[in-house]
């Protein structure tokens, strides 16, 4: 049975280390790529990428430190007929599937010292122990998003709550967080708030790609039984993003964030409704490249020049997408009464 559950597991972490890959096409990761790009056209280090590169393996190692025995239900482990020596053999095995494992290995035959693999592994197991007491009922992230009021205020909340289960909010808040203590604390150039803002716009814009990405069928059935017009939705989906963006850059450039944003929104508008990438909880949206990149030059375009006329332009553009945004769902809506009426 131990061989059983073992095979079990593993074809689990194959899944699990697959869904990782959606970091590829995340708007974030790409600017990092063309940092690192542009230095190696340049026969340099890309040592401005490395901040980056570290932020984001931090941030990774919260879903990738997570104990491969969690995958199965305790009450079912519980209730397996399994000897104590069994129990111990197969915790013991299950640490052969752990990526913190795997990783470990590597630090060491790369040759970065003992030192520096301990150091790495008391990290993955901190995490693991915050991401474990995080996971509790006291202190479940829907605890803390208030019902807002309003006709739409409970659909924002409700697509608060979930955009807080992808990465991208909490790379974003580290950014904002990081470059508000720069701004007050060091001596930081008085052009670089808007760029803090744009950064913190990046990581969080390709989410816009994939607004009802975490939807279940069950959960697009909800929507369309719902008494608001298509535009209503969206823009309730698009009010939780950008609040949480609003927040998050207004110690820094509210203004370079939400032209970003709004532009972000405006271009992501299409996918978000016609292509359905998949997602999955705790990990980084993905996104297609050529949205992103299209995100990333209109939004940097129109947030550089947000105080002129780059924020009205973004304006334009996302009442233009949410308008025809709205009718194709609302369009959408109809022929699925029609056709079940039929």
């Amino acid at each position: 049975m131990v061989t059983a559950i073992l095979r079990a597991l593993a074809a689990s972490a194959r899944r699990d280390l697959s869904s990782f890959g959606a970091l590829k096409t995340n708007n974030f990761f790409l600017f990092v790529a063309l940092l690192i790009w542009g230095a190696a056209v340049s026969g340099v280090e890309p040592v401005s990428a490395y901040p980056f590169l570290l932020l984001l393996g931090v941030l990774l190692l919260f879903p990738v430190s997570s104990d491969p025995l969690d995958k199965i239900p305790p009450t079912r482990l519980t209730l397996w007929p399994l000897s104590t020596a069994q129990r111990v053999a197969l915790r013991l095995a299950s640490l052969a599937f752990s990526p913190i494992l795997w990783l470990t290995v590597v630090l060491l035959s790369l040759r970065a010292g003992a030192a520096v693999a301990a150091i790495f592994i008391a990290a993955a197991i901190a995490i693991h122990v915050i991401a474990v007491v995080a996971r509790g009922p006291g202190w479940n992230v829907a605890r803390f998003v208030p019902h807002l009021p309003g006709r739409v205020g409970g659909l924002v909340s409700s697509n608060l709550r979930e955009m807080l289960t992808l990465l991208d909010p909490y790379l974003a808040l580290v950014i904002s967080v990081a470059g508000s203590a720069w701004r007050i604390f060091g001596k930081a150039d008085a052009g670089a708030p808007p760029i803090l803002a744009l950064l913190v716009a990046v990581a969080m814009s390709t989410y816009a790609q994939c607004l009802f990405a975490l939807e279940s069928g069950a959960g697009m059935t909800r929507y369309r039984l719902l008494p608001l017009r298509g535009w209503q939705i969206l823009a309730a989906k698009d009010a939780a993003f950008l609040g949480v963006l609003l927040l998050l850059t207004l110690p820094l450039d509210a203004l370079a964030g939400m032209a970003f944003g709004l532009a972000a929104l405006a271009i992501g508008r299409y996918p978000s409704l016609k292509v359905h990438l998949p997602q999955r909880r705790w990990r980084f949206s993905s996104g297609r490249v050529f949205f992103g990149v299209l995100q990333g030059l209109v939004g940097a375009t129109l947030g550089f020049h947000a105080a002129g006329a780059g924020l009205a332009i973004a304006i334009a553009m996302y009442t233009a997408a949410l308008y025809f945004g709205g009718r194709s769902w609302d369009r959408q809506s109809l022929g699925r009464t029609t056709a079940r009426a039929a």
